[in-house]
């Protein structure tokens, strides 16, 4: 059977390569509804007008306008999750937070959020391993949709989060 070392790897920051464009003054979703996004705010690839979308800014938001919990299952391979709400964060101060739990399987998972550096560009925050955890992570002026990714060192689990 193979293990993992997980110590090192579930403490990081994980940085990725995303594109990041300027925000448009708005965004029209599929629905009609009209998304104001400010004009200072980086818009991430990821950002989808036409979902929830929630704005948050200085303080922290754990759980804030119509964010739905999400379900996932991590396995002994890093996977990602469908995506979350997207967020519009005002300042370069804002923090997203992230909630998770697991509430079936057989491991204890490590999990990570997506979250932004200083210059804008998506990073992967570790959100802790075993069974459940919230935490604030960087944000800043970005307009983009939440996600997690985890895994467990053995066998499977299966993740709520928002």
């Amino acid at each position: 059977m193979k293990t993992r070392n997980l110590v090192g790897l579930a403490l990081g920051t994980i940085t990725t390569a995303s594109l990041a464009i300027a925000a448009p003054a708005s965004a029209q979703p599929s629905g009609g509804t009209k998304v104001d996004v400010p004009a200072d705010v980086v818009v991430d690839a990821s950002f989808d007008a036409s979902g929830e979308v929630i704005t948050v800014g200085d303080g922290s938001a754990v759980r804030s306008g119509d964010c739905k919990d999400r379900a996932f299952t991590a396995v002994t391979v890093m996977s990602q999750s469908l995506n979350g709400c997207s967020v519009i964060g005002t300042t370069a101060a804002t923090k997203v937070g992230y909630g998770w739990y697991k509430h079936r399987g057989n491991a204890n998972p490590c999990i990570w959020g997506k979250s932004f550096n200083s210059r804008h560009a998506p990073t992967w925050t570790a959100l802790d391993c075993g069974t459940g955890r919230s935490k604030s992570v960087p944000w800043g002026n970005v307009a983009a949709t939440k996600k997690v990714k985890g895994l467990t060192a053995i066998g499977w689990a299966g993740v709520q989060w928002h």
